[in-house]
Formats: structure tokens, C-alpha cells, sequence
């Protein structure tokens, strides 16, 4: 049997969080898992940075709504589901990220759940596990799957040394030259090549 665990937000949507910069106008939301690569600490700085500019959740809510796939994103995800088990591995939050979970026809998520305060602001956040990118690709080598996992950003790592094929896709320049042992690339089209090829070795 053969598995992929793939990252979402970077590699099948644009950021959320970038967006939500963008709409706000405050740099410092910008900063992603491609700049810190442990989320907990991203997450205070993001929710910490919305209590002081008193940035309530539905913005980040309505934002995520109008979030669309990248172009290309919807038919690779089919394919590959088609031929493959395939889990969404994702640091984003299952009831901010469902209009999006929709337009890419409801594929399976392990992801986290945001707090929201009496007040409609983000207060904190409910995990799933701790590390459970690592994790699920841990438990999928267990059951002598043949695992690819494919990610973006520092928070991808583990997931990708788990695996036996980790693949970067669309990743910064620094982690590319960091971490040249993964396979990197752009297109969907190479990244389909990639994955058919691994997996019909």
C-alpha cells in the first residue's frame, strides 16, 4: 500500500495567516513556519499580535472563507487520492479551514482547532497532538505502507525524515539549500512525476 501525507497551506492554498497581513496591513503576521519552525511559539506571536491591534476572529474567519486552491491543486489532490491513501497533515484549524476542506472536495485532515473568546478573538488553540505530521508518518511506516510526505516549511521536517521519500514543494531558498537530501519542486506536474515514479519502483 502506498501513502502520502501533504502539507496544505504553501503546497495546495496560499497562507491564511499571509492573507490576513495582507487585509490588515500588519508585516508581522506575515511570518509563517517557513521563518519559525516551532508553531507554538508562531501561534502566541500571531494571537498576541491580534489582541494588541484588537484584530477580532471573524476577520481571520472571513479571510479563510475566500481562500482559494492554487491553480492545478484540485486536480493533482484528485489524482493522487484516486490512486493513493492520502492525509491532509496540516497546522491549520479544522473550523477555520472547512470552506476551504470544501473547495478541494473534502479529503481527509489532521489538523488543530482555534479558541475563540467571548469577545470573538482568538484566545488559544486546541492541538491535535504534539508533532503529528512526525507522528502519523511514524504510524503509516508501522503498517509497512510506502510513505512519501511533502511539505513547504520548517514545521514539515519531521514529517519529511519520516517518510521514505520526502519531497519540498514550492519551498523557500534557504530551506531548499538547507535541506538538499529532499527532492524539490514547483509544478504539480513535476511532483506527479515524482510521486508515480517512487511509487512504481
Amino acid at each position: 500500500m502506498n501513502f502520502i501525507g501533504i502539507d496544505l497551506e504553501g503546497v495546495l492554498i496560499p497562507e491564511i495567516w499571509v492573507s490576513l497581513a495582507e487585509k490588515t496591513g500588519i508585516n508581522e503576521l506575515k511570518l509563517t513556519t517557513k521563518d519559525i519552525s516551532d508553531y507554538k511559539e508562531l501561534m502566541k506571536i500571531r494571537i498576541d499580535i491580534l489582541k494588541k491591534k484588537q484584530i477580532q476572529s471573524n476577520l481571520l474567519f472571513e479571510i479563510a472563507s475566500e481562500i482559494k486552491p492554487y491553480e492545478g491543486a484540485i486536480d493533482f489532490l484528485s489524482e493522487i487520492r484516486e490512486k493513493y491513501q492520502v492525509i491532509i497533515l496540516s497546522d491549520t484549524f479544522f473550523n477555520l479551514s472547512a470552506p476551504v476542506f470544501k473547495k478541494l472536495n473534502y479529503p481527509t485532515v489532521f489538523c488543530h482547532k482555534l479558541l475563540i473568546d467571548e469577545n470573538n478573538m482568538i484566545s488559544g488553540m486546541e492541538m491535535c497532538k504534539e508533532e503529528h505530521k512526525k507522528l502519523a508518518l511514524d504510524y503509516m511506516n508501522s503498517l509497512n505502507f510506502k510513505t512519501i510526505a511533502i511539505g513547504d516549511s520548517l514545521n514539515d521536517l519531521g514529517m519529511l525524515e519520516k517518510a521514505d521519500t520526502g519531497i519540498l514543494f514550492k519551498s523557500s531558498n534557504s530551506i531548499k539549500s538547507k535541506y538538499s537530501q529532499y527532492f524539490s519542486c514547483d509544478t504539480y506536474s513535476d511532483l506527479l512525476k515524482k510521486i508515480h515514479q517512487t511509487f512504481n519502483k
